[in-house]
């Protein structure tokens, strides 16, 4: 069995939610990253997209150093434990229509799972079940 521990992405980049987008898309730019974890005394309340930049911001006209995280952030953010199966994460992912889900653990941010890690947790999961002669024939 595969847990989110195994897939998820450890290095998660935060932004505070008193931050300028501004601020926000340049750490984005700089890390190459699509999304930031928002954060408030360590423990997530928020997240922000690039989606959310370009929609709430950008084509509204806004000025991006003017407009703070907390004022286009998605809360509450969707969470999991490390010790979520990536079976359940995926149903998570569906039933809150995302597709970030920050892993915490005692309300302490320990990673973040995308759609991305886990389709690589997936595909992983079936390399391994082929492997030992279990895969579909």
């Amino acid at each position: 069995m595969v847990f989110v521990r195994d897939a998820m992405t450890r290095d998660v980049i935060v932004i505070d939610a008193e931050r300028t987008i501004l601020d926000a898309a340049k750490r984005m730019a700089a890390k190459k990253i699509t999304s930031l974890v928002v954060v408030k005394y360590g423990r997530p309340i928020g997240l922000v997209t690039d989606r959310d930049i370009l929609w709430k911001v950008t084509a509204t006209g806004k000025n991006p150093a003017k407009v703070l995280v907390r004022d286009i952030m998605n809360a509450p953010v969707a969470t999991v434990s490390p010790m979520t199966t990536l079976r359940a994460a995926a149903r998570e992912m569906l039933d809150k229509n995302t597709r970030w889900l920050v892993v915490t653990r005692l309300d302490k941010v320990e990673g973040i799972l995308t759609a991305t890690d886990l389709t690589w947790g997936f595909l992983e999961t079936y390399a391994r079940a082929t492997k030992r002669g279990m895969g579909p024939r």
